[in-house]
């Protein structure tokens, strides 16, 4: 039961996390990737084992916003904005900043103290999906947030009861 509760308490930092950082100045219309154009739609090549050879261009306008994932079940949240990422995976929160170059470099420092996501290189982002490769050989694959899940329902409920009895009056 403790396990529910903490995965949902995960979650739910993870959703604030996101909603805080996309609110903050995402409406400007402007961009910091120094005219380099919109979002890649080049995927990546493959990622070869060692070093960063493989990875795609990409630049910081593409990753920007709120992406999530389940890594085996476990919610995981980036959300990358103004040139800083916050991480919620594993119960714990990372932060810093992206770092440009060659390569987008994520370089976060975990409040917990964990290390497996702090030293991570973006691999592809294509405007939907954003592969992280981390230096701990974690990887991961992450969906754009922000979708309006599909299978909602539209109207108001139907077939209600009626004649209920009135509350007693508060005294």
């Amino acid at each position: 039961m403790q396990k529910l509760v903490r995965n949902g308490a995960v979650a739910v930092a993870a959703l604030a996390s996101a909603v805080a950082l996309t609110a903050c100045g995402s409406g400007s219309g402007k961009s910091d990737d120094g005219g380099k154009g919109g979002a890649s739609t080049a995927p990546s090549a493959a990622a070869s084992s060692g070093g960063h050879e493989g990875h795609a261009d990409v630049a910081l306008a593409d990753v920007e916003g709120a992406w999530i994932s389940a890594d085996g079940g476990k919610p995981v949240s980036l959300t990358i904005g103004q040139g800083q990422a916050a991480l919620v995976a594993d119960g714990g929160v990372c932060q810093g900043p992206v770092k440009e170059g060659e390569h987008l470099e994520l370089a976060l420092v975990c409040k917990d103290g964990g290390t497996d996501r702090t030293s991570g290189t973006i691999e592809s982002a294509d405007g939907k999906q954003l592969v992280v490769a981390w230096a701990s050989g974690k990887k991961d694959t992450l969906t754009k947030a922000g979708a309006v899940p599909t299978g909602l329902p539209t109207g108001l409920p139907t077939g209600l009861p009626t004649g209920l009895p009135s509350l007693p009056p508060q005294p």
